[in-house]
């Protein structure tokens, strides 16, 4: 999809031609004008070739999106909250003996409501 298919998006028409397949994410983001959107669905329709590479980027959006909204299962949820900390120290005297300390401590965090 370059600009040449889709010429008229507003801006100067300087020798560095932008490549509009990084306009996609502007596009389905809803960040261009509707004319401009609808007209690259409509190329979409006679090039095989940008019609798939929409449907990528739509696709990775999705699950972009999907991902982030997704809540953790409520056992991981639980196991994050509570926090294990173990601290070992192992010391050796000067008459050669060895003392090894260890210490657990648990901590629950709270983790504010979603």
């Amino acid at each position: 999809m370059n600009q040449e298919n889709l010429a008229g998006r507003g801006g100067p028409a300087e020798p560095e031609r932008r490549d509009l397949r990084y306009g996609l994410e502007e596009a389905l983001d809803g960040e261009l004008p509707e004319e401009l959107v609808q007209r690259m669905q409509r190329h979409t329709d006679d090039c095989p070739e940008c019609a798939e590479e929409w449907e990528q980027v739509r696709l990775m959006k999705e699950l972009v999106r999907r991902s982030c909204a997704d809540r953790a299962p409520s056992e991981l949820r639980e196991r994050i909250a509570v926090q294990c900390r173990t601290v070992s120290v192992t010391r050796t005297d000067a008459d050669g003996s060895t003392v090894r300390i260890t210490r657990t401590s648990t901590v629950r965090r709270e983790f504010p409501a979603p």
